[in-house]
């Protein structure tokens, strides 16, 4: 029997800023970005906010940080959209649990509770579109960013 995923904002357990940095980066950060855990864990505390963006919600399971996704006006594309749904990442053992899917469900309510209609996001893996769409997302763009192909995805949310 799987436990149930609890989401929390990070505002609520910053104590688990250093291994979501570390997480972020070992999935994300090191493939795209020119960055480092140390940068990775200073963008984190910046987003401990619970009204204002940029917002990160955390998912657990067995009382243990498993996964994240952050909220936030801008993306490193493009202004002319907000807000953005960014930094999704499940740890390897726990993905297939649909935590990923609760992850998005939580950030969209929040965005919904303070007065968003639309959510957007950006992938550089060009496999990924095809399981948001699934989700409901529709591509709305691709531009290049770092030199490569970025697929712009949106979202109209439900009050």
């Amino acid at each position: 029997m799987q436990s149930k995923t609890e989401i929390k904002l990070l505002a609520e357990c910053s104590e688990q800023i250093p291994c979501l940095a570390k997480l972020w980066y070992e999935q994300i950060g090191q493939f795209w970005s020119d960055t480092s855990i140390e940068e990775a864990k200073q963008k984190l505390m910046k987003q401990t906010n619970r009204i204002q963006l940029p917002i990160t919600f955390v998912a657990f399971k067995h009382h243990q940080a498993v996964g994240m996704v952050s909220l936030r006006k801008q993306d490193s594309i493009s202004s002319k959209f907000t807000p953005w749904l960014g930094s999704l990442v499940v740890a390897p053992a726990y993905r297939h649990q649909k935590i990923g899917e609760e992850l998005i469900i939580a950030a969209k309510q929040h965005a919904v509770q303070l007065g968003y209609t639309t959510l957007y996001l950006l992938t550089f893996d060009q496999t990924i579109p095809d399981w948001y769409r699934k989700l409901g997302w529709e591509i709305v763009n691709t531009e290049q960013a770092l030199g490569r192909p970025v697929t712009i995805m949106r979202i109209l949310l439900k009050s």
